[in-house]
């Protein structure tokens, strides 16, 4: 919740699928898919490469559009795609083969296999990496907290190295769960200790080989020559721009290059497991675990397990500049999906779910969304709403009444307009997203409600604040110091105004080298990309420093005043 992320709803393609002879349900799955695609792919643009498995073999197959712009070469079932964060599942894979040799314990504390670790306060199991509810900082936020662009050589050392030296977890093991690629980096060197041989080695020897994945491989080593692989595209003024890099040598949360032969047959695994057993496929499939307060995980070993539409789904998707891809299984229904793209631009999404409700389309339980019933504003009662409201990760949500109309604004003043259901639930038009006002027993409204993307998160009324004046505002300028990974982020007051300077990857990615601080409240400022910022005080009531409680991947980052 700390960035509302306005999204349009997808345009939802229900092709009706015949139930006929066998052969006549291939030809006509072949016919309505490609229609599909040519709805979303241009043969003249990077494109992408699927397939459709079930138990009987391989029931669709196709490719689309070019892997190389520059060469004016055709995507085919032999073009290699970066996976991305789709080779988690191998990773996981490969833990899972060693704890039936009884080589791991997934409730071991990680320091048994891994040395030289920092003081992390809390024990770490092989399972919180698995699921992760481990609280290691994930390394791509990292990367660009330190100023490392992902552009630069970056080795399975590096990303070791630096989350060796960052000790301060997110939270306290299986108290949340964040995806965390640094736990999979740490998986991948888990690996590495206990079989004794590089995790290429041991992806190739005990995984890719046996199932007959002839030229997938784990980029790992600079000298390491991929051969038919695909360029990574973006669509800039609907021209293809080449947006891939190849130099990044970590491995474990991503960094496996496989063609759609390569997934089919790891597709088919799944279905009937020639690597591994089918109380392993099971397990996968099966959520079984909760955090401490009771909350169930949907994420088993390197999938997450969903439903699709009232079906069971076991799915991961992977996303890296340039590449999109998506695994999907339905497990009820011995059917896999595998779809890789170099185009970043494509609805990959979209596709996936399309080619789904196509191939099920005589299981899916498709359920009406909730018609919004707008009534008239009572725009007396709306004024009572009227203020701040913050949510538990500091994000605030202010409500305002003009001219009888009801806002929302948020902390970068972008504004909307609500739209009441009754006195007290509200929607907005401009994005899937509603808020109830609650009334306590004196008839007092001090709490509220916001509802996105099924969750819902509990607002507290803020009180009236006290501006700062500039010389109070000054007093946070300083430099500030994060010592585990020294850096240094400069806090500087101009014009009346407290800015944070920040490393090159922050213009890089974000477009911003230094990010103005609007002040909040007391010692707290907001910022669109860090969110909160609250500076601390000593026992003096000194400011020494500050902290960054939310930035996704990334949790309560302590930097120090020099």
């Amino acid at each position: 919740m700390k960035n509302l992320i306005l999204t349009i709803a997808l345009v939802k393609m229900m092709l009706a699928f015949s139930a006929t002879s066998g052969v006549a349900q291939v030809e006509n799955l072949q016919s309505k898919i490609d229609s599909l695609m040519i709805t979303q792919l241009s043969e003249d643009l990077p494109g992408g490469a699927i397939a459709v498995l079930s138990s009987s073999g391989v029931i669709y197959k196709n490719s689309f559009g070019i892997m190389d712009v520059e060469q004016n070469l055709k995507i085919d079932e032999n073009t290699l795609f970066d996976l991305a964060s789709v080779a988690k599942q191998f990773t996981a894979y490969a833990i899972m083969l060693l704890e039936q040799e009884g080589k791991i314990d997934l409730d071991e504390d990680i320091r048994t296999y891994l040395g030289d670790l920092p003081d992390y306060e809390h024990r770490i199991t092989v399972r919180h990496l698995l699921q992760h509810t481990s609280g290691i900082a994930s390394t791509d936020w990292l990367r660009i907290m330190i100023g490392s662009s992902f552009d630069e050589v970056w080795s399975h050392n590096d990303e070791i190295k630096l989350l060796k030296q960052y000790s301060q977890l997110n939270f306290k093991p299986n108290t949340q769960h964040v995806y965390s690629n640094g736990g999979y980096s740490f998986l991948a060197s888990i690996v590495e200790e206990v079989s004794g041989m590089s995790f290429a080695d041991f992806m190739n020897q005990r995984i890719f080989k046996p199932l007959g994945m002839e030229t997938a491989l784990v980029n790992a080593r600079p000298d390491l020559r991929l051969v038919n692989d695909a360029i990574g595209y973006e669509i800039v003024e609907g021209k293809p721009v080449k947006v891939s890099s190849t130099t990044d040598y970590s491995y474990g949360s991503g960094n496996v290059w496989a063609n759609l032969s390569d997934m089919i047959k790891w597709g088919q695994n799944f279905l009937s497991p020639k690597v591994g057993n089918a109380e392993m496929i099971n397990r996968i499939f099966s959520k079984y675990n909760t955090l401490d307060n009771g909350d169930s995980i949907s994420y088993t070993y390197g999938f997450f397990v969903r439903e699709h539409k009232g079906i069971k789904l076991v799915m991961h998707q992977g996303g890296v500049p340039g590449f999109r891809n998506y695994l999907m299984i339905f497990p009820n229904d011995n059917l896999v999906i595998t779809a890789h793209f170099n185009n970043e631009n494509i609805n990959a999404w979209g596709i996936v779910n399309g080619i789904a409700d196509i191939v099920l389309s005589n299981k899916i339980e498709e359920k009406p969304a909730k018609p919004r019933i707008e009534v008239a504003l009572n725009v007396e009662k709306a004024k009572q709403f009227a203020g701040t409201y913050e949510l538990a990760d500091g994000m605030e949500l202010t409500f305002k009444v003009e001219q009888d109309t009801f806002w929302l604004v948020l902390p970068d003043d972008d504004k909307f307009q609500l739209f009441a259901e009754d006195d007290y639930n509200f929607f907005l038009k401009a994005f899937n997203a509603q808020c109830t006002f609650v009334k306590t027993e004196d008839n007092k409204v001090n709490q509220m409600v916001w509802h996105q993307r099924k969750n819902s998160h509990n607002g507290t009324r803020v009180g009236e604040r006290i501006a700062l004046g500039e010389d109070d505002i000054m007093l946070f300028a300083g430099h500030y110091i994060q010592s585990d990974l020294n850096i240094e982020y400069p806090v500087t007051f101009e014009n009346g105004t407290l800015y944070v300077q920040t490393p090159s990857t922050f213009m890089k990615y974000f477009r911003v080298d230094r990010m103005e601080l609007k002040h909040v409240s007391g010692d707290r400022f907001h910022n669109s990309i860090f969110g909160i910022l609250e500076f601390t005080r000593n026992k003096e009531g000194k400011v020494n420093g500050f902290v960054m409680p939310e930035l996704g991947r990334l949790q309560n980052v302590r930097f120090d005043l020099m």
